[in-house]
């Protein structure tokens, strides 16, 4: 028994009748259903989820299931379906007990009344069921196909956008009046004026004098190393986030800060997605009035998730448009900012950032020896960037945007077909067939009535009815009844 395969709840995906994998009996410590192929399993916890399966292998299950074998009167193929249906899950889910883990027990399932087909017509009908759901699985998979091929479409377009292969005819028709190298160089030198003004004023205020090599001070950005970048096309150049923009840290939460007066609304990595923020779970931190200007967000701001080891969250990043006042960020989230005097559009290096050319970058900057993922304040300034000219990343965003925009409608279509259309089909599905509606009636079969009277007598007589079929069908005297 040790080495049985092991079904629980978790074990069997909701709606659908699939097992989507199996434990060993082995780890098993409670006690335990053992069932054989064939038999019908019915997750009996939570009856809404409508776990209801067939094994064909014989193992253990959960007590939370019930386990029906096969009868004369029933095919398991159709008591599968028939406990799968909406009208049975309404009926378990309505006769349920408890509130935090509701069951319906086995004498309260057995109270749904349903018509019985004689045993050749339930193989009938679980036949064409069988058959419209393989078809309509067919068409599930096609969907699915859809879906991959639209989201491939979706990563293309981003590609070809940072590529300067979306706008190749409008840079023909547009020859820029400013190229990247000329842009890098007047966002430098506008980064370094504001530096030196911001300086004047700090000494100005304080009533000190400037030193003499004041201007010495200055550090420069992070210049990027395009030994190993792609070629870009004529009037683009390499650039780095720490040279188009401030890279800002923010928040560390901590004890102290439930002692400040002062809350705020922070965003944290739940918050942010791929070009998408979730705000419906926004909570609030204590924030002392000195950190305000660094960390309160702002228009055009972009939140880069710093990540926690793991591939597929770091580097995840979505614009910042004002939706709340006042909100600041957690550190785990790392703040983009850009000047609004004309340099880089910020939805520029997002969708740099999304496209795999970038996520390619982010991956190498943010890996470790250890096999881990993770970004910091230094990691992203040195994030190398494609930078086109002011006017051609406009054209960039505005035609990848509308090619992706299109993409995402037809994916939210396909996706809706995949989520909605499958279960409720499956359930229309169902019901025609108990309602007697999916195959029809053969006459030549017997009457479910005679079978269910001959069940009876074979329980009064305490006989197994095979042998009440057989006498049912020979005269008190032992002749057969033609």
């Amino acid at each position: 028994m040790s080495s049985a395969r092991y079904i629980g709840l978790e074990h069997v995906e909701s709606g659908t009748s699939r097992i989507t994998s199996h434990g060993g009996a082995g780890g098993v410590k409670s006690t335990v259903a053992v069932f054989c192929s064939g038999d019908v399993l019915y997750g009996r916890l939570r009856p809404y989820l409508n776990k209801v399966i067939r094994p064909s292998f014989d193992g253990v299950a959960s007590t939370e299931f019930f386990v029906f074998n096969e009868t004369e009167a029933l095919v398991n193929k159709f008591l599968l379906r028939l406990l799968s249906s909406s009208d049975v899950v309404a009926h378990a889910n309505a006769s349920s007990a408890g509130v935090n883990l509701p069951r319906v027990s086995v004498e309260k399932l057995a109270e749904y009344r349903t018509g019985l087909p004689p045993p050749t017509e339930q193989h009938r009908i679980v036949a064409r069921i069988e058959a419209l759901f393989a078809r309509l699985d067919d068409g599930i998979d096609s969907l699915k196909h859809a879906e991959t091929n639209l989201k491939r479409y979706g990563a293309s377009v981003l590609k070809a956008a940072v590529e300067g292969r979306l706008t190749a005819r409008w840079r023909k028709q547009s020859p820029p009046d400013e190229t990247g190298e000329e842009l890098l160089r007047r966002i430098l030198a506008e980064r370094r004026n504001r530096w030196e003004q911001e300086q004047l004023a700090k000494f100005a205020d304080s009533g000190r004098k400037l030193p003499r090599n004041w201007k010495s001070k200055y550090k420069e950005p992070v210049a990027p190393e395009t030994s190993r970048l792609p070629e870009l096309p004529e009037g683009w150049c390499w650039a780095t986030v720490d040279q188009v923009g401030q890279v800002i840290g923010g928040l560390t939460k901590n004890q102290a800060r439930t002692e400040l007066p002062t809350k705020y609304p922070y965003l944290r990595v739940a918050n942010v997605y791929a070009d998408e923020l979730r705000l419906d779970d926004v909570k609030t931190i204590g924030v002392a009035e000195s950190e305000l200007d660094r960390v309160l967000l702002r228009p055009g701001d972009l939140m880069v998730v710093e990540g926690n080891g793991s591939r597929g969250q770091i580097g995840r990043v979505a614009e910042w448009k004002g939706e709340l006042a006042s909100c600041c960020h957690q550190n785990h989230l790392i703040k983009v900012r850009f000047a609004a005097d004309g340099t880089c559009r910020p939805r520029w290096l997002l969708l740099w950032l999304l496209s795999p050319t970038g996520r390619q970058a982010v991956l190498k900057e943010a890996s470790s020896t250890s096999g881990l993922y993770t970004l910091s304040l230094s990691k992203v300034r040195a994030l190398p960037i494609p930078l086109a000219p002011w006017r051609e990343q406009a054209a960039a965003i505005r035609i990848a945007d509308s090619l992706r925009d299109h993409a995402g409608v037809s994916r939210t279509s396909v996706r809706s077909g995949i989520d909605l259309q499958s279960p409720a089909l499956r359930q229309s599905i169902l019901k025609r067939a108990f309602e007697g509606r999916l195959v029809p009636q053969d006459p030549a079969d017997e009457p479910a009535t005679v079978l269910l009277d001959r069940i009876r007598v074979a329980r009064e007589a305490g006989m197994a009815p095979a042998e009440a079929r057989h006498r049912h069908r020979r005269g008190h005297d032992g002749r057969p009844v033609a």
